[in-house]
């Protein structure tokens, strides 16, 4: 009879117990910024780069082809942002190489236009382990044949809002590869290499 006496009083006060500790959770909840997402808007007159005329010798005079897109903010948003930073990555299949910066933008709705030359300019692509140049080693006047169909060069973005605090829109990994959804269209700048 004591156990069962024993065991009422231990049911008694932990109903108690969770009873004061749904009473102490009634704090108020910690706010939450608006963080404006960004959807690049392509130009669908320029929505991919034409592979043999991004692959041309600078010698042979090519044109080269451009992507363009635009970042338009809005105005519904809680944070004062100052700028936009644009990052540009190689991707080969799912693979997407280290970012590199490509631009900053602080007038809104900004336009971005890049020709292959530029955007290819500092990349590097994942081989196996090992970084390798997407522009080739022999310089200007050979053909890149290290571009092959398919290949994208990412545009991902990061906000600078008042104050200086940055926003990471795509995070990076240890290699300093953008990854997440904020890789895929649409909240990512997709310029794919192809033949028209």
């Amino acid at each position: 009879m004591k156990k069962i006496v024993f065991g009422l009083f231990l049911l008694v006060a932990s109903g108690a117990g969770l009873t004061s500790c749904k009473e102490e959770s009634n704090m108020p909840a910690p706010a939450v910024e608006s963080v404006p997402a960004i959807f690049p808007q392509v130009n669908p007159a320029k929505s991919f780069f034409d592979l043999n005329s991004s692959k041309a010798a600078t010698s042979s005079n090519p044109t080269r082809p451009v992507f363009e897109f635009t970042i338009d903010l809005g105005k519904e948003r809680d944070l004062k942002v100052e700028r936009v930073e644009v990052f540009k990555s190689y991707r080969r299949g799912a693979v997407v190489s280290p970012r590199v910066k490509a631009g900053d933008y602080s007038s809104f709705p900004a336009t971005v236009s890049i020709n292959s030359k530029d955007a290819l300019q500092g990349l590097s692509r994942l081989s196996g382990t090992t970084l390798v140049p997407v522009i080739p080693a022999a310089g200007p006047d050979a053909f890149n044949n290290l571009v092959l169909a398919n290949d994208a060069i990412v545009f991902t973005f990061d906000l600078i809002v008042e104050g200086g605090r940055r926003i990471v829109l795509a995070p990076t990994n240890a290699a300093g590869s953008p990854t997440g959804t904020q890789i895929l269209a649409p909240y990512a700048a997709i310029a794919v290499f192809r033949n028209p």
